[in-house]
């Protein structure tokens, strides 16, 4: 029995070993002048694992030796510091820091930057005041949690119609995001309100404090409305406090991080709302930003993550998406964006097809409507065709969203897109620099009857009316197919039609086009402009195999078109037009 109670205790033992050696830089590395650290706080909060994640995937695909360290408690700032020193000691090449404190990390990262280590802070900000006094300029990664709370405040109020008394369970007192959110939270819910905050205690970011905190303050404070938790884990234990008291109905719980223990009571309405704020992307972009310094590259001074409010209207809604093309890479990355963003939200998402077909895409919306979606995003095959398809979705009482292209009519809740007659112009303008006001241009159009075509058609041929020395010498349809475009160039090359330039209404076509006077050794002749900024096309840019692309960013569509889907489950005002900034890319 001895012997087995020592084997255990070995093995505990190794354990415990093992988890500590993992919290300590090792002292041997290769090469430390290139070596990313990133030191983030708790280890056991889901939050970090997401950042950890987004930091080691970005270190992976761009050959980035990275190590990763943290601390378990995130009020042990005093280890987060000691960790700190074994990395400079080593002469790391980079460290990329979320600090536990945002005063007490100051003078270690001095210390760093004294050695010559590049130091990124990503999270939670060091203070300003402080970073000001030691003479420090450090690079921020994060969103803006001031802004953050703010939106949960708004949420709050909207919910208890401007009225009722609210509790605040803070983070660690002293922390920047703690107070920023607490501030934002207390400023946006009390604005042009008759709500009170009753009471604010910290909780230390700490579940079991949280729960603690809470049954204090509901035991003094009864009549409760609502509760805002700094963070999630803290929601976590209110919310245990809130079942003991058998309170779920009576009592709104906002939390902050958007970890998955929190969206399952999100499902089940316990939980009524969170902010992602998108860790991943902090540990990525710090990485990024401290690869760039090492190289002797600038940097931003602030470099912002998004904001996304979740709540608990969107979990379980029913979304039905009609994409013209799927087997166009624009359109995939379209459906890879709305795809993340119901994930994010909860929503149950539907991606259909129409493959080019107008009446498939009338079928489909058919379809559809037998499934009875709360909402339908559509991406128009043709601006005409479609209609009927919209008026019987609007007669369903279903709400249509279009993006990329527009309905022709019917009644549409909200569009989403770029000013495609403004990225025409744009492609115009920049031909017409290039060629000095002189020369002959192909234009290729796009599907005939597709908004986009038309106003990419219409933007470019109205704006070279500025230039008299400019002449569209030949104007041909490829359907926004590269095989057809390929086929158009092929034609013309053999008519022996001559041309300075060329503009696609996509990129599709444009590399349709390069394709064919790769094939005579002629692409590096003539100025060829796209548009999409599709990945093989911002490629092409960067090899000089096409000029120009401009960019609508398709993935950011997809993605918008969700959080207008999530407003309108918010109940929240919806404009009934979105546009989305264009920019030129090229070399």
């Amino acid at each position: 029995m001895k012997m087995k109670k020592l084997h255990r205790l070995v093995i505990l033992s190794s354990i415990f070993f093992c988890a500590a050696i993992s919290l300590i830089p090792s002292i041997v590395i290769a090469d430390n002048d290139h070596t990313i650290a990133l030191v983030m706080k708790a280890l056991t909060n889901p939050f970090f694992l997401k950042m950890e994640q987004g930091a080691k995937n970005f270190a992976k695909e761009n050959e980035i030796p990275l190590e990763v360290f943290g601390i378990i408690n995130e009020t042990d700032t005093f280890h987060q510091i000691s960790i700190m020193e074994s990395l400079i000691s080593r002469n790391i090449g980079a460290i990329v820091l979320a600090p536990a404190d945002s005063k007490k990390l100051v003078p270690v990262c001095k210390k760093a930057i004294k050695k010559g280590i590049t130091v990124i802070n990503i999270d939670n900000p060091l203070d300003n005041n402080l970073l000001s006094k030691e003479g420090l300029n450090i690079p921020f990664v994060g969103s803006n949690n001031q802004t953050g709370g703010e939106l949960l405040g708004q949420y709050i109020k909207q919910q208890l119609k401007g009225e009722g008394r609210v509790l605040v369970i803070e983070g660690i007192r002293g922390v920047e995001n703690a107070e920023l959110r607490k501030s934002g939270f207390v400023k946006a819910v009390t604005k042009n309100s008759s709500i009170w905050i009753v009471a604010s205690e910290s909780a230390n970011w700490k579940t079991e404090e949280a729960f603690s905190v809470t049954m204090k303050l509901l035991q003094k404070h009864p009549s409760i409305d609502a509760i805002f938790c700094a963070n999630d884990k803290m929601a976590l234990g209110t919310l245990q406090a809130i079942d003991i008291l058998d309170l779920n109905k009576k009592i709104l719980i906002a939390g902050y991080d958007n970890i998955e223990s929190v969206r399952n009571e999100i499902r089940h309405k316990k939980i009524h709302a969170t902010m992602e704020q998108h860790p991943e992307l902090m540990g990525a972009y710090g990485v990024m930003l401290a690869q760039k310094k090492i190289n002797g590259e600038a940097v931003p001074d602030n470099l912002s993550t998004p904001l996304d409010i979740i709540t608990y209207e969107t979990f379980g809604k029913k979304v039905a998406f009609s994409i013209s093309d799927m087997k166009n890479p624009f359109f995939v990355s379209m459906a890879d964006g709305a795809q993340k963003a119901a994930e994010l939200y909860g929503i149950e998402l539907i991606i259909n097809s129409a493959e080019n077909s107008d009446s498939k895409q009338l079928m489909d919306l058919a379809q559809f409507q037998k499934s009875h979606p709360d909402i339908i995003i559509l991406n128009p095959t043709n601006a005409e065709s479609v209609v009927p398809g919209v008026e019987m979705a609007v007669m369903n009482k279903i709400p249509v969203i279009t993006v990329d292209r527009k309905s022709a009519g019917g009644k549409i809740l909200c569009h989403v897109g770029p000013d495609n007659f403004e990225g025409g112009r744009m492609a115009a303008r920049l031909l017409a620099d290039i060629l000095k006001e002189k020369g002959n241009i192909v234009e290729i159009e796009g599907i005939p009857g597709t908004s986009s075509s038309h106003d990419r058609g219409y933007g470019f041929n109205d704006e070279l009316k500025k230039f008299d020395n400019i002449k569209i010498i030949a104007r041909e349809a490829a359907n926004f197919d590269r095989e057809q475009a390929k086929q158009v160039m092929s034609k013309l090359l053999r008519e022996n039609v001559y041309f300075d330039a060329v503009f696609a209404h996509n990129d599709n076509m444009i590399l349709g086009v390069a394709d064919a006077l790769s094939e005579r050794k002629l692409s590096q002749n003539k100025i060829l402009v796209g548009f999409d900024a599709m990945r093989e096309a911002v490629q092409a840019v960067k090899t000089k195999k096409i000029t120009a692309t401009i960019a609508q960013h398709p993935q950011k569509m997809g993605r918008m078109a969700l959080e207008i889907t999530a407003k309108y489950f918010r109940g929240e005002e919806i404009p009934s037009n979105i546009p989305l900034t264009l920019s030129v890319i090229k070399k």
